[in-house]
């Protein structure tokens, strides 16, 4: 039988609630369009709910989309990754019980192997690990 280490992370209570709780009514996320000032060079702008400006201009020159009904979702960097992942061992307290069964994403590179509960992943989405002497993004 093959041991495997267990992610530990902690998901802030509020962030859950967050991200499920959206009001389904009030449509997606739209951009506020800038027009920035420049004679002939003018450039067309969305700006995220982050405040950063997206250069959309050939967009909308040529191929007509508007730039009003462009979506974004959360912004870049919107997701920490997790770093410095704790990770148990059998025997450790929190290891989760034999008979408990959950989704994982598992690998082994460098003589190391880990499990990453999907539950976890699916709130963060990258885990920056070291295996050894290889540095690793996991990503789910």
């Amino acid at each position: 039988m093959k041991r495997f280490s267990f992610l530990i992370g902690i998901v802030p209570l509020g962030l859950i609630l967050l991200t499920n709780c959206s009001n389904s009514s009030s449509g997606p996320d739209l951009a506020r369009v800038e027009v920035g000032k420049g004679g002939e060079d003018e450039k067309i702008y969305i700006v995220d709910r982050t405040g950063k400006k997206w250069d959309v201009t050939h967009a909308k020159e040529k191929y007509g989309m508007e730039p009003g009904k462009f979506q974004f979702g959360l912004g870049p960097n919107a997701i920490r990754p997790i770093l410095n992942a704790k990770m148990l061992s059998p025997g450790d307290e929190g290891y989760p019980d034999s008979g408990r069964q959950f989704l994982v994403l598992g690998t082994t590179l460098n003589g190391s192997t880990r499990a990453y509960p999907i539950t976890i992943m699916s709130s963060f989405e990258i885990a920056d690990e070291q295996f050894g002497d290889a540095h690793v993004a996991v990503a789910y």
